[in-house]
């Protein structure tokens, strides 16, 4: 989240990091929307999965299941924050951080049912 939030930063023209550029760096702002995106697509999902996720450990469910699908997710997250964040375009990235993301909640997602409803 902090790397993304930099990068937000640093597209938006932060005194912080201007002196890591050339004086007349052109800021594209299709870059600049994008890594905004980026940032702000984790930061709505982040939450929900935490929340999730400690719910089901304090439930005593499985901790492979746990450390699954955890690492799913957040491979996931990975992969599309550098799709939305560090390239123009990379479909496979998006797509694959995306389908990653909601098999991570699906794995929780089914179990925490499973409990509601027992």
């Amino acid at each position: 989240m902090i790397v993304l939030a930099v990068r937000v930063l640093d597209l938006r023209g932060s005194p912080v990091t201007k002196s890591f550029h050339k004086p007349d760096r052109k800021i594209d702002t299709q870059d600049l929307e994008r890594a905004i995106r980026g940032h702000g697509n984790l930061i709505e999902y982040a939450p929900l999965f935490l929340i999730l996720m400690s719910a089901l450990e304090l439930s005593d469910a499985s901790k492979t299941l746990l450390y699954a699908c955890g690492i799913i997710f957040t491979l996931g997250r990975l992969m599309h924050g550098i799709a939305f964040s560090f390239m123009k375009k990379n479909g496979y990235l998006r797509i694959g951080g995306m389908s990653f993301t909601f098999i991570g909640f699906i794995g929780l997602l089914i179990p925490a049912l499973e409990i509601i409803i027992s």
